[in-house]
């Protein structure tokens, strides 16, 4: 395979990104840097600062990473992303920062800055911003050599202050956060797995991929722990008040900017963490008279003042486009007009202009005709056969129905609340589909094997590519409790002819429904799960804990459905498994458990007969080895039957 250039990554990553208010040019002359940003972020504050500083041109791609966009774990940004990240350590848990240094690599976050002359990815803002420095030539450095030692060390400060704590997380003694964070906040950790791990499920097949967003899916877990947890949000408030009376100090010798009288990248820094602590109301650290800290800091004050009046920061972060002002400073907003020409009048305008059309004589007859009639002029072959047949079988199915206004009303109440619920660790329409049989019905398009072969069912979002591999007899359950399971197998061709080395993913759940992945406590080890190699006569075993059915939510638009149908939410238990084998087609499936009172009424579609198994509780059993299973344990053993590749 030819090896793709940065430029084809950096194709591929804006190809999403069409928007044309936050994808454009700043600055003028030719640009020579890309740079993937977000209005809200903080290490972004300081890229978009240094680069106004510097009076650089640049593409800005001003991407959502907060819920519901997350354009941040799209697999394409993904991949630029590590093209900087290379040799670096994957991020491992979360400490309320968002240093490289002390964090680790996220494959996920941003900025990230292209330098198209030399062809570098750069992936960490402090890097980011001494690249700028280095290589612009416009004004004085901001890096000055004589000032370097203390320019690092008031760097390293604010980029370890927790940040990133205080802004998803609440103190305990009273959330002083503004109102939107108050609101939206709540569940954006559980959101952010969700989309994580749809994101994972696309990635099958590229283990580099799979890593990162394994690693990822680690941190945002974690960092649900840690803002849930009392005493670690009081110790970052705490850690915030001691840090600004650290920085008053050093300025009480009445110096005008934190390394002197030179304006250096230390003070952009400190303009970005200190106006970040403004808007969220901390600015309480330096003006005192609040029950966290009564200690006024007016070198601070003063200091800050200074750094918001700069017109470099006003321009890159106060007033920079889609950067939403809090009630705690909104006094840098009044009377603002929006100088953007990105939303001016004219650019509006542009954008909505329309070409073609489909006549004005519309009748119930020709709808539908004048409506596909629009859709000739889309380029993309399917997509333009994906329009027009929605269109169709959207407009057969109204005429069918025939709804009333007010049955209409309803439908649209319905999707409406259907992506309302779409937040805070949940994907309403993802479960719509399931219940719909749509997930159910991709699966059997997709995987259709010869008769006799063991039939498919879907992946689902929690395989793992770097799972442990275990010799045969193994127990895989990672110390997590439950009934003991002992999992007996063979893998055969279509003439029961043992497959020999073929190489077997498990994975299973808890007893509660809970996956390795989603358990912090583990602190990314994984549980319940392993790969496993079939012998010479093509079995393969382990011991584990046995899974049991467990419900999906019912309380939104998908659980009216159930309700209305008198349909069940609850999953009957299964075990997953994957098989692959040279010659011979992938097979992904799982068994689930006979007996479970739920199998004929699977919310998802997920259960074919062939696949229920009874797991029997039997003593005293030994196993192909000659070891003993636990006892008594829940055992099962079945044949998987491969289909050959054509």
């Amino acid at each position: 395979m030819e090896k793709r250039s940065i430029r084809d990554y950096v194709r591929a990553a804006n190809v999403p990104l069409s928007d044309p208010d936050k994808n454009r040019l700043i600055g003028s002359g030719s640009p020579r840097f890309e740079v993937y940003h977000f209005a809200l972020s903080v290490c972004s504050h300081k890229v978009r600062t240094c680069l106004a500083e510097k009076n650089a041109a640049y593409l800005s791609h001003d991407i959502g990473i907060l819920p519901p966009a997350l354009e941040n774990y799209h697999p394409d940004y993904v991949r630029l992303r590590m093209q900087g990240g290379r040799g670096r350590e994957l991020v491992g848990g979360y400490t309320g920062r968002s240093s490289t240094q002390t964090e680790g690599f996220d494959p996920a976050v941003v900025p990230t800055l292209v330098d198209l002359q030399s062809e570098q990815v750069i992936v960490d803002s402090v890097k980011i911003c001494a690249h700028i420095d280095a290589t612009c030539d416009t004004g004085p450095s901001l890096l000055p050599d004589r000032l370097r030692r203390d320019i690092d060390r008031e760097i390293a400060i604010v980029d370890g202050t927790p940040h990133v704590a205080v802004l998803y997380g609440a103190h305990p003694d009273g959330d002083f956060r503004p109102k939107m964070l108050q609101k939206n906040m709540p569940g954006a950790h559980d959101y952010k797995i969700m989309k994580l791990m749809e994101a994972r499920s696309l990635s099958v097949g590229h283990p580099k991929l799979i890593a990162a967003y394994d690693a990822k899916i680690r941190k945002e877990a974690s960092a649900k722990t840690y803002v849930a947890t009392p005493e670690l949000m009081r110790d970052a408030t705490t850690e915030i008040i001691a840090i600004i009376a650290d920085l008053d100090s050093r300025l009480s010798d009445g110096r005008a900017w934190v390394c002197g009288d030179a304006f250096t990248m230390a003070d952009i820094q400190w303009a970005v963490s200190l106006f970040r602590l403004k808007w969220l109301g901390m600015a309480f650290s330096w003006t005192g008279d609040h029950p966290l800290n009564n200690n006024q800091h007016s070198n601070v004050a003063a200091y800050a003042g200074r750094l918001f009046d700069r017109p470099s920061f006003r321009d890159a972060v106060i007033h920079w486009p889609g950067n939403p002002p809090s009630e705690y400073v909104m006094e840098f907003y009044e009377n603002l007009q929006d100088q953007d020409p990105a939303k001016g009048e004219r650019g509006h305008r542009d954008r909505h202009k329309q070409h073609g059309g489909h006549g004005r004589d519309i009748k119930e007859e020709n709808l539908t005709d004048a409506v596909l009639e629009t859709m000739k002029g889309t380029e993309n072959p399917r997509a333009k056969k994906v329009l027009n047949a929605f269109t169709r079988h959207l407009h057969a199915f109204l005429q069918e129905i025939e709804p009333t206004e007010e049955e209409w009303e309803w439908g649209i109440d319905f999707l409406t609340k259907t992506g309302h619920l779409s937040t805070g660790g949940r994907q309403e329409f993802v479960l719509l589909s399931d219940v719909m049989g749509a997930t159910a019905r991709v699966d059997l398009i997709n995987n259709r094997f010869p008769d006799g072969a063991t039939e498919n069912s879907v992946l689902g979002p929690f395989f793992v590519e770097e799972r442990p591999t275990f010799e045969n007899g193994q127990d895989i359950s990672g110390g997590i409790s439950g009934e003991p399971m002992y999992f007996s197998a063979r893998v055969l061709d279509a003439d029961r002819q043992p497959i020999v080395g073929a190489r077997v993913d498990i994975w299973h759940s808890d007893d509660d429904g809970s996956y390795d992945i989603m358990m912090p406590q583990l602190d990314g080890q994984l549980a319940m799960r392993g790969l496993f190699r079939s012998d010479n006569h093509g079995r393969f075993w382990f011991t584990s804990i046995l899974p049991t059915s467990y419900p999906i939510p019912d309380d939104g638009t998908v659980g009216t459905i159930l309700k209305t149908a008198r349909r069940s939410p609850m999953r009957p238990g299964h075990v997953h498994v994957r098989v692959e084998a040279p010659g011979f087609r992938r097979l992904t499936t799982m068994l689930f458990l006979d007996g479970d009172e739920y199998l004929d009424s699977d919310p998802v579609f997920g259960v074919k007969q062939s696949l229920v198994m009874r797991f029997e509780k039997k003593t005293n059993l030994r196993m192909p080895d000659g070891k003993a299973a636990p006892s008594p344990c829940f055992t099962v053993d079945y044949d998987f039957i491969l289909a050959r590749k054509d």
